[in-house]
């Protein structure tokens, strides 16, 4: 696994760029679909777009749902393919890197969900230092459990690091703190967002911007003056602002980020050709 140190120089003069990739759902058997859609190959699809751009790029960021199956095995395998890339990653996980989810014949609210410990290379808090910015992840995963909470001693993590430095700071997260006007998803959102946010208040001046995953798609909510983005998933894509659970019927994608040395930031999606 690529070594990834707790301070990143930036290739570009004025900017450090991150990929941001999510919800990739990975089975231990490549061939295996998830609604009909190869996982596998859809994630090729999207590091594709990554390699062709490798050579700009200073940090790639996973945020969550890696694998649908969190077997020791796919998560090798994924690590490995990363690795080949010869990019600096940091992965954190998402509700189905702690659970294991069962009858899949049953609709969604009616399946068994066990909770699993997450593999030790998926980061519970990491901060990284760039030139300009620091980046700050946070791990909302439940075990067992499709929404998402951040605990009390992460909270305290966080607090920590945005009162010890002034500097342009990005959070990475796998679920959002903010409804997406889904009403099927957003059963399965942060459940102590209140909580959150009460935590970062004092310091949203220095956070520019936050950066979820665990909604396969593309997002973007203002909370509190702070922009929340969403990431659409190398895998299928879920349909916005439905009431019922709605694949979308468009290409996997991944959200670049562009941090710039003045405390702006620009970013936008990027898609492949084909579903």
């Amino acid at each position: 696994m690529t070594l990834l140190p707790s301070s990143i120089s930036q290739h570009h003069a004025d900017y450090f760029s991150i990929i941001e990739l999510s919800d990739l759902h990975l089975f231990d058997d490549p061939n295996k679909l998830m609604n009909g859609v190869n996982t596998a190959d859809t994630f090729e699809s999207v590091l594709s777009l990554v390699k062709q751009q490798r050579d700009n790029v200073d940090l790639l960021v996973l945020t969550g749902d890696l694998c649908q199956e969190p077997t020791q095995q796919n998560y090798d395998r994924l690590f490995a393919a990363l690795d080949d890339i010869n990019i600096p990653f940091v992965a954190i996980p998402g509700n189905h890197d702690v659970t294991l989810e069962l009858d899949h014949h049953l609709p969604f609210a009616q399946r068994r969900h066990l909770p699993v410990k997450a593999d030790t290379r998926l980061q519970k808090c990491y901060s990284i230092a760039t030139d300009y910015w620091d980046l700050l992840l946070l791990d909302s995963s439940c075990e067992g459990h499709s929404h998402g909470k951040i605990d009390e001693q992460t909270l305290r993590w966080l607090a920590q690091q945005l009162a010890n430095a002034s500097r342009p700071c990005a959070i990475f997260c796998h679920h959002p703190m903010v409804l997406i006007d889904s009403t099927w998803l957003d059963k399965y959102t942060l459940i102590n967002a209140e909580r959150f946010w009460e935590v970062v208040m004092p310091y949203l001046d220095r956070i520019k911007a936050i950066f979820v995953g665990h909604i396969h798609q593309e997002m973007h909510k203002i909370n509190y003056g702070t922009s929340v983005f969403g990431c659409p998933s190398t895998s299928l894509q879920f349909k916005p602002l439905c009431k019922d659970y709605t694949i979308d019927e468009i290409a996997p994608g991944l959200r670049w980020i562009n941090l710039y040395n003045n405390g702006l930031l620009a970013t936008g999606i990027k898609r492949t050709d084909t579903i």
